[in-house]
Formats: C-alpha cells, structure tokens, sequence
C-alpha cells in the first residue's frame, strides 16, 4: 500500500512539476534562453550526481533499498528533468530554429504519457485495495464470518466502483488525445477490466489460507500499537 501512494505521489508531482516548469520565468537568469536551460540542467545533474556519491560512500550500492527507502525515485526523476533541460537548452543554443518544431512534436507524447501516468497511479491505487479487500471477502466466507466478510465486501465494491470510473475516465482522456476507441469498445474494456480485478481477488482468497488474512490484520493491529 505505501508503494502505491508513493507512485500516486509521484505522479502527482510530475504533473504539476510538468505545469510549473513552464510557468518558471527563466527571463531573469543573464544569459540566453538556451544556456539557462542548460545551466539548469546541469545543476540539477550535478546535484543528483552528489547524493548518489554521498549515498555510495555512506551506505554502499543496493540500488534496490537506494530507489525504495532513500528517495532513490525522486533523485531519478529530478536527474530525469535536469537531462531533459539540459538537451532541451543544448538544442535551443545549436539550432534555435529547429527548436520550436522539435518541441511541438515531442510535446505531445510528453503530454500524453504524463496524463497517463497519473491516471494509471489512481486506476491501481482503487484496483489494489478492492483486490485486497474482494480477497479478504473471500477469505472470511471461507471461514463463515459472514458479518465481517459484508463489511469487507461493502469496501470492496465501493473501491471496485472507483477503480472502474477512473478507468472509464482514463479511457476517455486516451479517445480525446491520443487514439479513437468507441463507446461500444470502451465499455468492453471497463467491463473486462472490472471483471478481472474481481475475479483475481477471488481467486487469491482462495488461494491463500485464511490464517494468512488473520495474520496479515493482526499484525496491522500491532504496529498501530
């Protein structure tokens, strides 16, 4: 769950990140436009490439724990914008006049694969907690708890409404500014969609004890403690 809300974090600040980097009056730095951006950029590399370095000789190289647990993810997105600044600015101070084309045509999928990332973020974000919460359903039918297992159930087709909506919204975005799907194929999808996250949780609550799921909440209980 915490990995989930740090992609849906995530997303949300590269969008408004993509929003306020344009909105930047980069005007009041004393060169030109092409060598602020590049100027930029490097300090944003440079910058990235420090922590990397402060984190090698601190702790090692466990690129895994690093992206996890030491702001890995967002080091790598901001060496992300500060290497398209700085190839951006390099562009605009080599061919300046080339420049205003390129960027209209990369803009687009840019664009398109931003909005599709925070879409994504809040599709899996409902898609996981009504897998989780349809398995545990399962579960507690299983073991013939069927006031808690309502109780579940009730959450689970509320977060499985959710997830169906912003994928029907996240379809209608992809009809508007990328691709054509009709209104018949985009209700197969929702449908298909909905019908394989309720049925994977299904099938994982039967797959794993329930022991498993009493487990997994009374060790939620104790860390709240």
């Amino acid at each position: 769950m915490k990995t989930l809300l740090r992609i849906y974090s995530a997303s949300c600040v590269t969008v408004l990140g993509f929003f306020a980097f344009f909105m930047i009056p980069w005007g009041i730095l004393p060169f030109s436009d092409g060598v602020n951006l590049m100027v930029v950029g490097g300090v944003l590399l440079g910058l990235v490439a420090f922590y990397f370095f402060y984190f090698y000789r601190r702790e090692g190289m466990d690129l895994g724990w690093f992206l996890a647990n030491r702001g890995g993810l967002w080091a790598t997105a901001i060496a992300v914008l500060g290497l398209a600044a700085l190839l951006c600015g390099t562009l605009l101070f080599i061919w300046p006049e080339m420049y205003v084309p390129a960027f209209e045509q990369g803009a687009l999928p840019f664009g398109i694969a931003t909005v599709s990332l925070f879409w994504m973020a809040l599709i899996c974000m409902f898609g996981y907690l009504s897998f989780g919460m349809t398995a545990k359903t399962t579960a507690y039918i299983r073991m013939s708890q069927f006031s808690v297992a309502f109780i579940y159930g009730l959450i689970a087709v509320f977060c499985l409404f959710l997830a169906a909506v912003f994928f029907s919204l996240y379809l209608e975005v992809i009809n508007d500014i990328a691709i054509r799907i009709s209104v018949p194929i985009q209700w197969n999808m929702i449908w298909i969609f909905t019908g394989l996250l309720f049925a994977s949780g299904i099938v994982y609550g039967f797959w794993k004890p329930p022991l498993y799921f009493l487990k997994e909440e009374s060790g939620k209980a104790a860390s709240e403690e």
